[in-house]
């Protein structure tokens, strides 16, 4: 064997399969990712109080910019418009918290009662079902005082929720002042920034990005609205038929849930189904329970795709996740955005990758 050969046969005994080096760079790839999403996320859930009214506001600019064009056109000067559109926002959310802590308030005594009523109910349950005794004093022991300290605090929970609110928009006046500014110049803000483009392959795909992003996001708020409307209403007026009490006030949990993918259905739902069964019992409560799943079954399986369209081109399963990460990090507001912007996000990855921005450059570049 010629000297050659033999270097070439121990460099080969030697030598790394390439199946080796190709896991491992996916590894140190993978590994990479891993750490810049985790500190991002580390970032923002640190950042949140300052970073999520932000994001909101940049949002909620977007999905209010038809409203102040409308009212440009009919002769408002752009920043009255958008005054306009900012009190009228505030008056609203204000006049649905107002309704929901007044209904709470004045069904304050019957809902005590009723969630007496059900606690009596679950416990008679219990007791005529093979369950354990020791379960069921431990239920006893435990809700023997609920009833008492509801009446007593519910009340006092009502002003506190209603100060955390108040808290919250005075936390979130930066917020407000990017929700103002970018409805009043955000179009020019954007046009501008497209006119010193001097490449004009990057002005067209920047302006496919803009477009694409305000569209998503108006189409999705617009559907979600709907959908909201339908379910808030429609289960509120079945509670109202069939007695349950607070109606009004499950029609606006239902509606305010509704904005919450997948997450807001429990809860709208559970508190429904927890008036229906201190009102009238298990069936009652059965009877709401399933209006609940067939309402949040239909919009979710038949409205869902016609309201949202193609805003969002997105599995549920994705959409649950990052609905869940959103809540984890930015906590309600995360909740209600994670969707979207998981879309804007995506969308913006295939325009880049459309233009080749992920390409590997030419050798000898």
């Amino acid at each position: 064997m010629s000297n050659t050969e033999s270097e070439r046969a121990a460099e080969s005994r030697w030598r790394i399969p390439d199946w080796y080096r190709r896991v491992g760079l996916a590894s140190w790839f993978f590994v990479g990712f891993a750490a810049a999403v985790t500190l991002i996320a580390v970032i923002i859930a640190a950042t949140s109080e300052i970073v999520a009214p932000l994001v909101l506001g940049a949002f909620l600019a977007i999905v209010f910019w038809p409203v102040a064009d409308w009212l440009t056109n009919r002769g408002l000067s752009r920043a009255m418009a958008s005054v306009v559109v900012l009190v009228g926002l505030a008056a609203a959310i204000f006049g649905v918290a107002w309704f929901t802590g007044v209904a709470f308030v004045d069904q304050a005594d019957e809902l005590t009662a009723n969630l007496d009523k059900a606690i009596a109910d679950i416990k008679g349950w219990l007791e005529n079902t093979p369950v354990n005794q020791e379960l069921v004093d431990q239920v006893r022991a435990t809700t023997a005082d609920v009833g008492p300290s509801l009446t007593s605090g519910l009340a006092g929970g009502v002003v506190s929720f209603l100060d955390s609110a108040f808290g919250f928009i005075a936390g979130a006046i930066l917020g407000t002042i990017v929700f103002y500014y970018l409805l009043k110049d955000g179009s020019d803000l954007f046009a501008r920034r497209l006119e010193r483009e001097q490449d004009p392959e990057a002005r067209a795909l920047y302006k496919r990005i803009g477009d694409r992003t305000v569209s998503n996001t108006q189409s999705y708020f617009r559907g979600r609205t709907a959908m909201a409307f339908v379910n808030g209403a429609t289960i509120g007026l079945a509670a109202a038929v069939l007695g349950v009490p607070a109606a009004g006030a499950i029609a606006v949990v239902n509606f305010i849930g509704s904005y919450i993918p997948y997450l807001g259905a429990f809860i709208g739902g559970a508190f429904a189904v927890l008036m229906a069964l201190g009102e009238g019992g298990i069936g009652l409560a059965l009877v709401i329970l399933a209006i609940t799943l067939v309402v949040n079954l239909l919009l979710e399986n038949l409205l869902e795709p016609i309201l949202l369209g193609g805003s969002l081109d997105l599995h549920p399963l994705l959409i649950l996740l990052a609905t869940s990460l959103g809540g984890i990090i930015a906590g309600m507001i995360g909740l209600i955005l994670a969707a979207p912007a998981l879309a804007i996000i995506l969308d913006i990855k295939r325009e880049l990758e459309a233009a080749g921005f992920f390409c590997e450059p030419p050798e000898g570049s």
